[in-house]
């Protein structure tokens, strides 16, 4: 089962190209994907940038007209030609949860979400769009599992109208997780996604391929790379590029230990909440199972860290490599795709989505 969207057109000619448009609280990445260039997709181009100071945080929807105008600009600098595209939302505009429902039919299952919706979801009524799935069998009780997508009607119109303004084809409104499990594949299934991004981590419980429960955490990319700036005194700049570089975490060095030492103690913090949410989580599903964690996004790529949080953790933890899901043009330096390919992972996810075929 693959959730796809808050907002789709159910008919369209399958494209070609396809732009993924991952739009976060301070820059903005996006990729287009080649979907017939041989066995797997290939990124033809790509850009990740931070927004003006304007749009970043709150005012990235409350100016409408300058997320447009910036968007164009990226845009018609980098030359993307693919008009076909689809959008992400993710943090404080996404809510995802798993629920159960008597058993029904489709329609009677929309009727009833939509009636039941404000049970679950923390917005005021009638101020938020919802899409849902089943997933699973039925549980134990006879009830049947499903998971509930909601986003702000605010938030996805300004997007809608973004890309009209623009003359694109919005294709799908999707939910980042969701573009992030798209990219790992069909293989995961019941596992817990850590997505760490710039500024904040979302953990994400799937079960049977379907979202089912959240959580914010404060670590983030932005939390190491501060750390090792201000132990070896260099930028945040320099920390980020230096947590890709070098293993601090696991190499025994006197002149880097208390560098070594804060770190462990952020993913210590970072291990004990996804512990607790986990725990708490099985406490209340009784069923629940767990194959892996798997650690995406750009803070995912701290040298060491996956190794060491296995050292801490039951299940296994492992660090995804979208470059085994995806090409890039060869134009591209190898090691500068190596360094932003994480980041993309949810803009690659979001273009996998416009290039399926239609439900």
């Amino acid at each position: 089962m693959r959730l796809n969207v808050l907002m789709k057109k159910l008919f369209f000619p399958k494209p070609d190209k396809v732009l993924g448009i991952d739009i976060g609280p301070d820059r903005i990445k996006i990729v287009q994907l080649n979907m017939k260039s041989g066995k797997k997709p290939e990124v033809t181009d790509y850009a990740l940038l931070d927004l003006p100071q304007e749009l970043k945080g709150t005012g990235l929807f409350a100016t409408p007209n300058g997320l447009s105008d910036f968007l164009g600009e990226v845009i018609n600098k980098h030359g993307f030609s693919a008009k076909a595209c689809v959008f992400t939302l993710g943090g404080r505009n996404t809510f995802v949860r798993g629920i159960t429902m008597p058993p029904m039919s489709n329609a009677e299952l929309a009727e009833a979400v939509m009636w039941d919706s404000s049970q679950y979801v923390p917005y005021e009524n009638d101020t938020y769009y919802i899409d849902f799935a089943k997933y699973g069998e039925l549980d134990k009780e006879g009830q049947q599992p499903v998971v509930l997508v909601a986003a702000p009607k605010e938030v996805i119109d300004i997007i809608v109208a973004v890309g009209e303004k623009l003359q694109l084809n919005v294709l799908k409104i999707d939910v980042d997780v969701l573009a992030v499990d798209r990219a790992l594949g069909a293989e995961y299934t019941d596992f817990v996604l850590l997505n760490l991004v710039r500024n904040y981590s979302m953990m994400t419980i799937f079960q049977k391929g379907a979202p089912v429960a959240q959580r914010s955490i404060p670590s983030s990319a932005m939390s190491f790379a501060t750390i090792i700036a201000e132990k070896m005194n260099v930028s945040i700049s320099e920390g980020l590029d230096i947590m890709q570089t070098e293993n601090l975490i696991n190499v025994d060095d006197p002149e880097t230990s208390s560098v070594r030492e804060a770190l462990k103690n952020e993913i210590n913090e970072l291990v004990k909440e996804c512990r607790r949410t986990v725990d708490y989580f099985i406490l209340n599903q009784k069923d629940a199972a767990f194959t892996s964690m798997v650690l995406s996004g750009g803070g995912s790529v701290l040298k060491g860290m996956d190794a060491y949080m296995n050292s801490l953790m039951d299940i296994k933890v492992e660090q995804f490599d979208v470059l085994q899901k995806v090409n890039f043009d060869s134009r591209f330096e190898k090691k500068k795709v190596e360094s932003n390919a994480p980041a993309l992972v949810i803009a690659i996810g979001a273009a996998l989505a416009g290039g399926e075929d239609n439900d």
